[in-house]
């Protein structure tokens, strides 16, 4: 009898803990910036105990809103266009698996214009619940390019005014749709770089991508938005990076969350 109890006893534990497991399937609409946001984001799950991200892409590199929307017509009008991969129209990657959460962004050097959101954003979001009403969408609200980025002359702006104008485009952006939740990777590399400007979060080549430093600062805004647990949790570094500059970005996700 004593033994029956026992093993009910540790039966009701492990039950317990697989239902207080949690696993977010997430399907990224965009291009390379979530998934730079992204590059981490399965390993840093992994790294807090119940956590699990299943990540899936309809990623293009600089695609647009604008181009996102324009593909789902020219896949309507021809079901043989496969512009993911070379493998999936949009439609067959929403219906591809159940998703809990479904990001949509802004390519990165119209993020300061609101003029370019729409009426993309509201088709692409429409579409999305068409054909995966289930799934929660989420908007990336990217960051600001670097200050020495030989792009910003280009467009007359600071990095101040990149980041101003992106956050005003996105804000507006959430709340036509609806109050729709972001994910502010663009405010954490902002916070960051005001406070710990050592930290180089751009890649050195073309100083707008995220260097491996500003794929893990928005790796940990995503998990900790994604699961509403904070980012000081997580365990996991990339291979190499130095444990205080960890530190430090995953203490910015967390103030940046807060």
């Amino acid at each position: 009898m004593r033994h029956s109890v026992v093993i009910l006893f540790f039966l009701s534990v492990m039950l317990t803990t697989a239902a207080e497991a949690k696993t977010i399937k997430v399907l990224t609409v965009g291009n390379s910036f979530s998934k730079n946001a992204s590059t981490y984001l399965v390993n840093i799950a992994k790294s807090v105990p119940d956590c699990e991200i299943v990540l899936t892409r309809a990623d293009i590199g600089g695609c647009s809103l604008e181009k996102h929307a324009a593909l789902i017509k020219e896949c309507e009008a021809n079901h043989e266009l496969k512009p993911y991969f070379k493998k999936y129209s949009l439609k067959e990657l929403l219906q591809k698996d159940t998703y809990d959460v479904i990001t949509i962004q802004q390519v990165s050097h119209q993020s300061f214009k609101p003029e370019t959101f729409q009426p993309y954003a509201n088709e692409l979001v429409a579409y999305i619940k068409k054909h995966a009403p289930t799934a929660k969408i989420m908007i990336h609200q990217t960051w600001a390019y670097a200050p020495d980025s030989s792009r910003l002359p280009g467009f007359n702006i600071t990095r101040d005014q990149m980041h101003a104008g992106l956050v005003k485009s996105y804000n507006q952006l959430s709340q036509e749709l609806g109050g729709l939740e972001l994910l502010k990777s663009g405010a954490a590399f902002y916070k960051s770089f005001a406070e710990n400007p050592q930290i180089d979060l751009w890649n050195a080549k073309d100083r707008f991508h995220a260097s491996e430093e500003g794929c893990y600062l928005a790796g940990c805004v995503w998990f900790g938005t994604l699961f509403n647990v904070s980012p000081m949790k997580v365990s996991y570094q990339p291979k190499g990076m130095d444990a205080q500059v960890a530190a430090k970005l995953r203490s910015t996700a967390a103030s940046v969350l807060k």
